[in-house]
């Protein structure tokens, strides 16, 4: 049995653990927090000093090709309105608004839909267990819509960054199968890359 376990746990090991949202710009005590909580992804608030091994959050879509990777970013589901804005994921906050949005067909599909564990962290009770409930919906939502589910941390300090066993402790409860979530997202970040990195 021990060494089912083990073998078990070198095969998740290939799959790449990511958190899309931290706010610590602080990249050196950032890459130690992550090492340590066996998070292989991060992603940060974009910064002058580019670091090939950061995806970047960004408000804008850059004009020209980049050496970096990045990711535009909606923080509300207004901005959506605007045909012009095309970002690669929206911030959930209110999840059936969200939901009629994209159903009414006023959106692409393959938009990222992320959720932040920040939200919650210091929310009551009813209010935690709303947000789990609206978690497992989101997530089939995202499977039925052709959008992907990203769920992040939102971490405002490296001290309140997630460990890749609770994110999947999250999921596992939400019902979310670990292993599928991770192959999806990389596959995801993978798509997002192609039409703009200048040096791959």
């Amino acid at each position: 049995m021990v060494t089912g376990i083990s073998n078990n746990s070198r095969q998740d090991s290939k799959f790449k653990k990511i958190d899309l949202c931290i706010r610590d710009t602080n990249m050196l005590n950032v890459r130690k927090m992550a090492k340590l909580l066996n998070i292989d992804v991060i992603g940060c608030p974009y910064q002058e000093q580019n670091d090939k091994g950061i995806i970047y959050r960004v408000n804008e879509r850059p004009s020209t090709t980049t050496d970096y990777r990045y990711l535009v970013v909606a923080n509300n589901l207004e901005q959506l309105i605007s045909s012009s804005f095309q970002p690669n994921l929206v911030v959930v906050k209110d999840f059936e608004k969200l939901k009629s949005f994209i159903r009414k067909g006023k959106y692409r599909s393959r938009i990222a839909l992320e959720v932040l564990i920040s939200d919650i962290r210091y929310q009551e009770g009813s209010k935690v267990g709303k947000w789990f409930r609206e978690i497992t919906d989101l997530y089939r939502f995202s499977k039925r819509s052709g959008c992907q589910f990203i769920l992040s941390s939102g971490a405002n300090s490296v001290w309140e960054m997630v460990s890749a066993q609770c994110f999947e402790s999250i999921m596992k409860f939400c019902k979310i199968p670990p292993r599928t979530y991770w192959e999806d997202l990389e596959e995801w970040l993978g798509l997002q890359d192609r039409p703009r990195i200048s040096h791959a």
